[in-house]
């Protein structure tokens, strides 16, 4: 992957029409996604300071950094300045590959790496063989509900399942059933969109997880089906959009 120069400044000039896009309440959050195009918006616009110390007013501890495509300058740019907010940074692998986990495994900065359901829908390598690969890091393991066995989860430094766009009720309903009520090290990972919906459940969701003694994982993101929709109801917005997602395709 190579950056093209010439699409600099159109991505600037989006990066400063999504920072408002983006704007919204803060809502308490364990920790943030951040995607690897935000990555870019925010670094090349000035606002990564910024938007690091906003996440980490509204309650965020956890970085987790999309690092599949990234230079490794880069993402060890962001690891410290998220130290400088004390946020901990996880360099998070969503379409792996032997480079791309060997690579995020090497990063310094990073206390974590982390694997999602793309990793566990078909496996490079045992767990095992994962955690010798990364050395002292820790490994975070996020599971689809019908990924997640008491097996896999026990190779794993931390873990959640991810139950994301449920209401409680039924988020609660499928922690039972896949017996993790309870469970020490697993959290239930919920997703907050940032609605007024989004803060009811949250409330209910952190008195579910302490009725019954789990950890509730909320994490939130720039939400891209928010951004995506805001963006291409404006011709010129869409344009550079496009250009913008083309920067980081393989």
């Amino acid at each position: 992957m190579r950056f093209n120069c010439r699409l600099w400044p159109p991505v600037v000039l989006g990066s400063l029409l999504a920072i408002g896009l983006w704007a919204k309440p803060a809502i308490t959050a364990d920790g943030w996604w951040i995607d690897q195009y935000a990555v870019v918006l925010f670094t090349a616009s000035g606002r990564l300071d910024a938007e690091l110390a906003e996440m980490r007013i509204e309650g965020g501890e956890t970085l987790l950094v999309h690092a599949d495509s990234l230079p490794p300058l880069l993402l060890r740019w962001v690891a410290w300045r998220a130290s400088l907010q004390n946020l901990q940074s996880v360099a998070w692998i969503q379409r792996p590959t032997l480079d791309r986990l060997k690579r995020a495994g090497a990063l310094r900065g990073y206390t974590a790496l982390q694997v999602d359901d793309h990793f566990f829908a078909d496996p490079l390598m045992s767990l095992s063989q994962l955690r010798t690969m990364i050395g002292e890091k820790q490994l975070w393991c996020s599971f689809q509900p019908s990924q997640f066995t008491e097996s896999l989860a026990q190779a794993c430094d931390h873990v959640d399942v991810q139950i994301y766009r449920k209401s409680c009720p039924e988020t609660l309903d499928l922690a039972y059933a896949l017996g993790l009520v309870g469970r020490p090290k697993s959290a239930i990972a919920v997703y907050h969109d940032g609605t007024q919906q989004g803060d009811r459940d949250l409330q209910c969701f952190r008195q579910a997880g302490r009725d019954v003694g789990n950890d509730i994982f909320v994490f939130k993101w720039k939400n891209p089906e928010n951004f995506i929709n805001r963006l291409l109801s404006n011709p010129i917005a869409a344009r550079l959009a496009r250009l913008y997602v083309q920067t980081f395709q393989n």
